[in-house]
């Protein structure tokens, strides 16, 4: 039978679209085996970097390198297709292995470079002068900087008196993440909100019975901070300082006397012992004008809940860092020279 010129026309139609469907059929098999389409299959995560000015071409290697994806040319495709590439960014990524190029690239451009940030821990009794070392060490912020910010009086802080500068006994010691884009009035900001967090969920009503403030209760936990060496001695040394204060005596507190020579020592001298500062206890009755360092949770709960005794001194007892508590002073002296005689 002979096609008319409509039927040829049809026929040649209909051959076109069985073409066209074959190579659809054998592109989506294609785009499928490259890892452009199908499904994602993930597993272990993995981490790789996407250099900065990376093209199309250079990130799809970096992935099929990692194992994120099956092809480079897979993941040239997807970006053509789906767009967005110019919004992935330079820097450290995550990704699990066994994605789709356009997975892959939907996470890139979704969850963006991880976050480079390095811990830096502040340790309990820090003065702000070790807090702005560490920051200066540790940190790309200058310790300068750090120090200024904290001793300027522009921070803010509910617990610091507004006749004091000072953010000393103010920070949370304890430790951080710092992230490129930290400054250090961030920084600063961060660590006094933190000590306000941790503060505001403690019970001040002993204190406050003692007639003291807030900022004051603070002062006596940086004491015991710089004072007890074991978690058990904390409210006892509370005791000594709170009964010391109610006779009127000197606290007479040798980490004060640091403070006020500016320097941390191992021992003090007779004339470190009687420098003229208000924070020298050993000097002046009452308490120092501000924290001698940054106070702990443990130091700061032992403050507001000091151990019920008549105790007025203390001395080392061991090596292990406890103390000997007493009533009176002779004993104090027996309770001394026995440690003395210990080969710690």
């Amino acid at each position: 039978m002979t096609l008319t010129r409509r039927g040829r026309v049809v026929r040649a139609l209909l051959i076109v679209l069985v073409l066209l469907m074959i190579a659809v059929a054998s592109g989506a098999v294609y785009l499928r085996s490259i890892g452009v389409n199908g499904t994602s299959h993930p597993s272990g995560k993995v981490t790789f970097t996407i250099p900065k000015g990376s093209t199309a071409q250079e990130i799809g290697r970096i992935l099929t390198e990692a194992g994120v994806i099956k092809s480079a040319f897979g993941f040239r495709i997807a970006a053509f297709l789906d767009g967005g590439f110019e919004d992935v960014q330079a820097g450290d990524y995550q990704l699990p292995r066994g994605l789709t190029a356009r997975d892959a690239l939907r996470e890139l451009v979704e969850s963006g470079p991880l976050v480079a940030h390095v811990d830096v821990t502040f340790p309990e009794g820090s003065w702000l002068t070790d807090f702005a070392r560490i920051v200066g060490e540790k940190t790309h912020i200058s310790g300068d900087s750090f120090l200024n910010v904290v001793t300027s009086g522009r921070l803010p802080s509910r617990y610091r008196p507004s006749d004091v500068k000072t953010m000393e006994g103010l920070l949370f010691p304890s430790t951080y993440q710092v992230v490129d884009s930290d400054t250090a009035v961030s920084l600063a900001t961060r660590l006094a909100r933190e000590f306000e967090k941790r503060v505001d969920a403690l019970d001040f009503s002993e204190a406050e019975s003692r007639g003291l403030t807030p900022y004051q209760a603070i002062i006596v936990a940086s004491m015991i901070e710089a004072e007890a060496r074991v978690d058990e001695d904390r409210p006892k040394i509370a005791a000594v300082i709170y009964n010391r204060l109610d006779q009127g005596m000197k606290l007479g507190i040798d980490a004060t006397v640091e403070y006020a020579l500016g320097e941390h020592r191992s021992e003090l001298t007779l004339s470190d012992l009687a420098v003229d500062s208000p924070y020298n206890t050993r000097k002046y009755v009452g308490l120092p004008p501000t924290p001698i360092g940054a106070p702990g949770e443990s130091s700061l709960e032992a403050a507001l809940a000091p151990a019920d005794g008549p105790w007025l001194y203390y001395v080392l007892a061991d090596c292990e860092g406890h103390h000997a508590f007493s009533v009176d002073y002779d004993t104090f002296l027996r309770n001394k020279e026995t440690y003395q005689g210990l080969d710690c």
